[in-house]
């Protein structure tokens, strides 16, 4: 069998007709369906035909096209593999356009692109004075690379073209597509790139919003999957370490706390005031998959949630629920930070405990 009909019989697409999910609405390379795990009368499963994934916003069960199969027969995922193999694809869907297959580049052409794409923006006066409201200082701003986004389409294609110039292929790159005369150009909404990084390198880009977006969402990833030779980013979770020991941190074998922040600018903010600690920056949505990066911090004592406002309206069960797969209730303590830019007064608390801490050492 060739490699493009396993594609196929395995896809989303074909496992969504096969078990007669009811498709109620699509757009490029996203279908809802009605999840056949809540039973909810709306459209809460989303089907990623990118990804070959699925989430439901209303119960959380998400997972791949073929463990969705074998989930809803309740066999293994290896015997759903073999039985999905045996019969035709099936692709019917209301899809504007076909299956999309992701290019996406590994984490490191990945850094290198977006840092020389940082360099080349610059930061708007409004935006440096909403991020000193925040609490940040012009050499926090400078350091973690905050930048504002060009609105006018010529300076974009300009950018683009500067970075070709430097031998940096877009292909692949989130954020970045083609437009209708073939030209490179990337994403624009109105607000502030914050840099999402892994091990000191940047994986992606998260824009915290001039205005808020659906369902009261204040940060969205800079993605272009729906756009021509585009492509999605993963919702990846940040690690931020004390400066300079983050060797030592994970190699402690004492009991460490680790604080867990839903939104990366947050996250930035919290660990200016918490710099000896773990601030874990997580998105609106994450998967539990990318929740098992947490496994490779040992030695937890407490996990300190703190949850920004859209978190804590929209998608606060599906985050506890996956922590709780990884942490005992007992350790996880929550807070709420219900203001833009806010460090919940509970959290603060803590700080002043560690200070004290350090001083009587």
């Amino acid at each position: 069998m060739e490699q493009q009909e396993i594609l196929e019989r395995t896809s989303i697409i074909n496992v969504k007709n096969k078990l007669h999910l009811k498709e109620t609405f699509s757009t490029k390379d996203t279908i809802f369906v009605k999840c056949p795990f809540c039973f909810s009368d709306k459209g809460t499963m989303k089907l990623d035909t990118t990804e070959n994934s699925y989430t439901c916003k209303n119960c959380g069960a998400n997972g791949y096209a073929i463990g969705l199969y074998a989930r809803n027969k309740y066999i293994t995922n290896h015997r759903a593999y073999e039985l999905l193999l045996q019969e035709d694809a099936d692709l019917s869907n209301n899809l504007k356009t076909s299956i999309i297959t992701s290019t996406r580049k590994n984490n490191e052409e990945l850094d290198i692109i977006y840092q020389s794409f940082l360099e080349k923006l610059d930061l708007k006066p409004e935006h440096i004075m909403e991020l000193i409201k925040y609490g940040f200082s012009m050499e926090d701003i400078e350091r973690i690379g905050f930048k504002s986004i060009p609105m006018n389409e010529k300076e974009r294609i300009s950018i683009c073209n500067k970075l070709i110039q430097d031998n940096l292929d877009l292909e692949g790159t989130p954020g970045f597509f083609k437009d209708k005369r073939f030209r490179w150009n990337f994403k624009a909404h109105k607000g502030i790139l914050v840099p999402a990084k892994e091990s000191h390198r940047i994986i992606g880009l998260r824009i915290h919003l001039d205005n808020l977006y659906d369902a009261d969402t204040s940060d969205i990833w800079f993605s272009s999957s729906q756009e021509c030779n585009g492509s999605k980013i993963l919702n990846n979770i940040m690690f931020l370490y004390p400066e300079e020991n983050s060797i030592r941190f994970m190699n402690n074998k004492e009991l460490k706390d680790i604080i867990i922040v839903s939104e990366m600018i947050l996250a930035y903010k919290i660990h200016l005031y918490f710099n000896n600690n773990i601030v874990i920056g997580v998105p609106n949505v994450v998967s539990k998959k990318e929740l098992k990066k947490l496994n490779k911090i040992q030695n937890v004592n407490e996990v300190h949630v703190v949850m920004d406002k859209h978190t804590v309206l929209h998608n606060s069960e599906s985050l506890l629920a996956n922590l709780y797969k990884i942490y005992p209730r007992r350790k996880v303590t929550l807070h709420f930070s219900l203001k833009d830019g806010e460090i919940p007064g509970s959290i603060e608390k803590l700080n002043n405990d560690y200070n004290i801490q350090e001083k009587s050492a």
